[in-house]
């Protein structure tokens, strides 16, 4: 669900975002779902990438390079390793911050059931990785670049502290959806911001869009884990408006029809168009899948947000 002009990335925490993403509110009482216990056998094989937090730091590194390469800013392997491990560093934390504060006797899920059950390789992950992000950004960033990275990171620690804070109960209104949606997009995009001569208003259309995509892809994770959260004790935007839902399919139809849209009117961009047009509609689609196991289900929200590398073979 998850920068580089060094820009450290603001993904969407885990459970925040990645998929990433939901929070949930105790409106509607719902029973727990019993979930068995899993050895590391047991996993299926399209969870890994979400058990490792892998899956948002890869989306990220791929939308980077789709808008780098439609909007013909160059981004050197630093930059890209710098975001992939900010994004990595945040979803690690965040996903143990969530498994601290969840209750004895609610259901997990099985990420975070994986998380605790590795909390020491957990933490000398955490640790290694800050070292070597923080190692890289101090080498391959001017001082612009650090100050921007800096802001960026203190915006995404402050969203993360407020949302451990609360409990993951947003009230009045739940905000985690929308803003892990629009801090995943700026971190992706703000490394290429620094590489580009000046803005155009193409450019603002897609980052716009591209929020759009990673929030939809929060609500969807969050319609899907309603039950989850309820359990739990959290609140998300569906848990306090679970007829929302109903309208996620239109909403992805709408983004596709403007992505498609933008295609036509900015053609120089249009592998970037139709990335978002098709992560949308594989999102949609997913949306509809009911009979999916919920975990897989969510690995999977995240996995359809890889269309960019679908264009890799034809960029030049």
């Amino acid at each position: 669900m998850r920068p580089i002009s060094p820009i450290r990335p603001i993904l969407i925490a885990d459970d925040t975002a990645s998929h990433t993403l939901r929070t949930v509110n105790d409106a509607a009482p719902i029973s727990p779902p019993v979930v068995p216990s899993v050895s590391p056998r047991g996993y299926a094989p399209i969870l890994w990438l979400n058990l490792l937090c892998l899956d948002a730091p890869l989306v990220a590194v791929a939308w980077q390079w789709i808008f780098a390469h439609s909007f013909g800013a160059h981004l050197n392997w630093p930059l890209r390793w710098l975001l992939f491990l900010t994004a990595w560093l945040i979803y690690l934390g965040d996903r143990f911050a969530d498994t601290l504060r969840l209750p004895l006797a609610a259901p997990r899920a099985e990420r975070h059931r994986f998380c605790q059950d590795h909390r020491r390789g957990w933490w000398v992950a955490i640790v290694v990785i800050f070292l070597l992000d923080a190692g890289l950004a101090l080498q391959a960033l001017d001082l612009q670049m650090l100050i921007l990275g800096a802001t960026l990171a203190t915006i995404c620690a402050v969203y993360l502290f407020l949302n451990h804070l609360l409990g993951g109960k947003w009230r009045p209104v739940p905000m985690k959806e929308k803003a892990v949606g629009v801090l995943f997009a700026a971190g992706t995009t703000l490394g290429v911001v620094g590489q580009l001569p000046g803005l155009t208003i193409s450019f603002a259309f897609a980052v716009v869009l591209f929020a759009l995509l990673c929030t939809l892809n929060c609500l969807c994770i969050a319609s899907w884990e309603r039950e989850l959260d309820a359990a739990q004790g959290k609140s998300s935007f569906l848990t306090g408006w679970p007829a929302f839902a109903r309208t996620l399919k239109p909403l992805g139809l709408t983004l596709t029809a403007a992505a498609l849209i933008l295609a036509v009117v900015w053609r120089f961009a249009a592998p970037l168009w139709i990335c978002l047009a098709a992560s949308t509609l594989l999102l949609i689609r997913l949306h509809s899948a009911t009979s999916l196991p919920r975990d897989n289900r969510t690995a999977l929200a995240d996995l359809v947000l890889l269309t960019p590398l679908l264009c890799l073979p034809f960029s030049r």
